[in-house]
C-alpha cells in the first residue's frame, strides 16, 4: 500500500461514542485496551482527547492529547529560562495499526501531530510538546527530534 495514498486522503476524526474500534489493533494490549476501554471515559472526564486517524474508514492509527508542564527545576537542559514551570501539550498515547507498520505512517502522523500543537500554540500557550514513550520506541521520537530531559537528583 502506498503511503502517499494515504498521506493523501487520511482523515482525523475526534473520537466518539459511535466510533468502532473492534478492528483496531496496534500489537500492545495496553494501548488497545486503552483505545477500546479508557479512552472515551478519560474524554468525557476532559482529561484528555483522543482522535483517529483513518484511511478508508479503517481505524489506521490513534493519539492522545493533554496538556501537561515541565517543572524547569526538576531537569537538567540547556534552556536558561526564567520561569520555573513551562507549559506543555502530552502525546499521551499513539499508536498505529499493525496492518499498517513499517510505511512510515509513524512519522507522518507525528508530523501532523506536532503541526497541530503548533497551530494550538497560536491561541494557546505551549512551550514543549511532552511524551511518555515505552523504552523500545524512543529511538522513534529521538529520530523525530524530541529529546529525552534528565531528572536532576532531588535530595529530601
Amino acid at each position: 500500500m502506498p503511503i502517499e495514498k494515504i498521506k493523501n486522503e487520511y482523515t482525523i476524526d475526534k473520537l466518539d461514542e459511535k466510533s468502532n474500534l473492534d478492528d483496531f489493533s496496534c500489537g500492545l494490549d495496553d494501548m488497545d485496551e486503552f483505545l477500546k476501554h479508557d479512552a472515551l471515559n478519560q474524554q468525557n472526564e476532559k482529561l484528555s482527547v483522543t482522535y483517529l486517524v483513518k484511511y478508508n474508514n479503517e481505524i489506521i492509527g490513534f493519539f492522545s492529547l493533554l496538556s501537561d508542564k515541565i517543572e524547569l527545576k526538576d531537569i537538567e537542559d540547556e534552556y536558561d529560562l526564567p520561569y520555573s514551570v513551562c507549559p506543555a501539550m502530552k502525546i499521551g498515547r499513539f499508536a498505529v495499526n499493525n496492518k499498517y507498520r513499517s510505511l512510515g505512517l509513524g512519522n507522518l502522523l507525528l508530523d501532523n501531530i506536532c503541526y497541530q500543537i503548533k497551530k494550538i500554540s497560536e491561541i494557546h500557550g505551549i512551550r514543549f510538546i511532552t511524551v511518555d514513550a515505552y523504552c523500545n520506541v524512543r529511538g522513534f521520537y529521538y529520530k523525530n527530534e524530541f529529546k529525552h530531559f534528565k531528572v536532576r537528583n532531588k535530595k529530601n
